[in-house]
């Protein structure tokens, strides 16, 4: 039986069939009809978020307080390791305000145009990813986003083509 069990994962691993949980959502395209995660209106959480910087090792720890509003968009509260504030608003950084719209308030018309849709439902927890389009700006910086939650958001993982990864994740949310 132990021969059967390494022979079946080796299989697994020479033909490619195995993949990891964020990769694995990748082996699952979708259209937005199909996609179902909570839709959020007005969301409070703490936040932890870790930068890589690319062809290192080192990366920068930061974490605060995070509030969304659907209607003008979000603010991360920096309290550590130096206290700043980021507002991503309708007027300040669109592209970033526009995707973290139209996933809140389920409006796919946008993501639609601009993105390959991946979706993976595993009971509760639901992993959303987002890889841009050719024809889409974002292509020229951005490889994938890749979100996961259950209730809430969980975690939002940004790669970007030269810059790195930025890995977001959320704790505590509550409805406001």
């Amino acid at each position: 039986m132990k021969k059967f069990a390494v022979l079946l994962i080796t299989g697994f691993l020479l033909t490619g069939s195995f993949v990891s949980g964020q990769e694995a959502v990748f082996q699952h395209p979708s259209e937005a009809p199909k996609i179902s995660i909570p839709e959020y209106q007005n969301v409070s959480c703490t936040f932890s978020q870790t930068k890589t910087i690319p062809n290192s090792k080192a990366y920068i720890k930061s974490g605060g307080n995070f509030k969304l509003n659907a209607n003008s968009g979000v603010v991360f509260e920096t309290l550590y390791p130096v206290k700043t504030t980021t507002e991503y608003t309708k007027g300040q950084n669109k592209r970033i305000t526009d995707i973290i719209t139209a996933v809140s308030r389920k409006d796919y018309s946008y993501l639609n145009r601009n993105f390959d849709l991946f979706y993976l439902k595993n009971g509760v927890n639901w992993t959303l990813a987002l890889k841009p389009k050719s024809s889409s700006k974002a292509g020229a910086v951005m490889e994938n986003i890749i979100i996961t939650g259950s209730n809430y958001i969980s975690t939002i993982e940004i790669n970007t083509l030269k810059s790195g990864s930025t890995k977001i994740n959320f704790t505590g949310c509550k409805s406001l």
